[in-house]
């Protein structure tokens, strides 16, 4: 197994064609001669694999992945039967009269003609479902890899961040009674610390506590950049808002990614604007921001690509074919829109 996790198994899906094609082929040529002299045996079978040859290959290639992978599985089963189906009145009508020993054994031909195209179309098949496990096999060991990682890491980290978060619960409550802005500043931070420190690591979180992030960091980006700041969010009230529940960081990374991309602080014309939308069976998170002309730094250039991809992996492994992100960029701004199937 570890010879098939570790990325080389496409060498054993060859193999696997190859021993099919040389007993397919040897069995039918000992049948083809019981049937006919050795020249017309090999027209016979020419003809029968010039049949057989993109069957299987459509079967393998486009069948299994674009239907069985997906889940699709009703649209699978009805066209790798009618294929079935096709080929072989194709053989039976075409065949008889191309090579006349055919019609004398009509039991034993048409037996013949089912079972040779049944096998043209399930080993294949079998083929192709058997290169999607490896694949998703090989996907899940590298993810609960990278998650025992990305677990010990938080482990380490979480000791200065618990002592942080408190120190700041500490300063609000001291800073409370004298200045309300700055303790309200302070308030902000301690949410985002107790975000990081204990609720990230949760599978999903009401997509309330997601906003109330989303507003907290907004504050710290207001403090940072000592101005007001163009930054809309419009977010819908919902009762739905705290009952339906998403995976931790989904719509804050788009927000974090909006506003370093817009170089609050750098650009006065900077500017995000979010909204969410509930519908009856979808919740809809919208951001839009400005594109600085100024030079984005590396780090952000990277930060950004780092962030997106693992959050599609995120999506991918939580939501399935049950989520769309859009995407839309021209030369001022940039729009992200995110459909999740509630």
């Amino acid at each position: 197994m570890d010879f098939l996790l570790n990325g080389r198994w496409p060498g054993v899906i060859t193999m696997q064609h190859i021993l099919f094609w040389m007993a397919f082929s040897g069995v039918c040529s000992y049948i083809y001669v019981s049937f006919f002299n050795l020249t017309e045996a090999a027209l016979a079978m020419l003809f029968m694999l010039a049949i057989n040859v993109p069957v299987y290959i459509l079967c393998f290639k486009k069948l299994v992945p674009e239907f069985y992978q997906l889940a699709r599985y009703g649209e699978y089963v009805r066209y790798t039967a009618s294929l079935f189906v096709i080929s072989c009145l194709i053989r039976i009508l075409v065949e008889p009269e191309l090579f006349g020993a055919f019609k004398f054994t009509d039991g034993k031909y048409l037996f013949m003609v089912y079972t040779m195209q049944a096998m043209i179309i399930l080993v294949p098949s079998i083929q192709g479902i058997s290169k999607y496990k490896l694949i998703a096999e090989r996907k899940l060991a590298a993810l609960t890899l990278r998650k025992k990682e990305a677990d010990m890491e938080l482990l380490k980290s979480k000791i200065n961040p618990h002592f942080l978060f408190n120190t700041l619960n500490n300063i609000y409550s001291h800073s409370y009674a004298t200045d309300g802005s700055s303790a309200d500043l302070i308030k902000q931070l301690s949410l985002l610390m107790q975000y990081t420190t204990y609720e990230i690591e949760k599978k999903t979180i009401p997509i309330e506590r997601e906003l109330q992030m989303i507003a907290a960091l907004g504050k710290l980006y207001q403090l940072k950049s000592n101005r007001k700041l163009n930054l809309v969010m419009n977010f819908e009230e919902s009762e739905l808002a705290g009952i339906v529940e998403i995976p931790p960081t989904i719509y804050l990374t788009l927000f974090e990614n909006a506003v370093k991309y817009a170089a609050f602080g750098r650009d006065e014309q900077a500017q995000v604007s979010s909204s969410l939308l509930f519908t009856p069976s979808t919740v809809e998170f919208n951001i839009e921001n400005s594109i600085s002309e100024k030079k984005i730094t590396d780090d952000a250039s990277t930060y950004r690509g780092a962030g997106l991809k693992v959050l599609e992996m995120i999506l991918d492994q939580e939501y399935g074919e049950k989520y769309e992100m859009k995407t839309e960029q021209n030369d001022h701004s940039y729009v992200a829109k995110l459909t999740i199937k509630i």
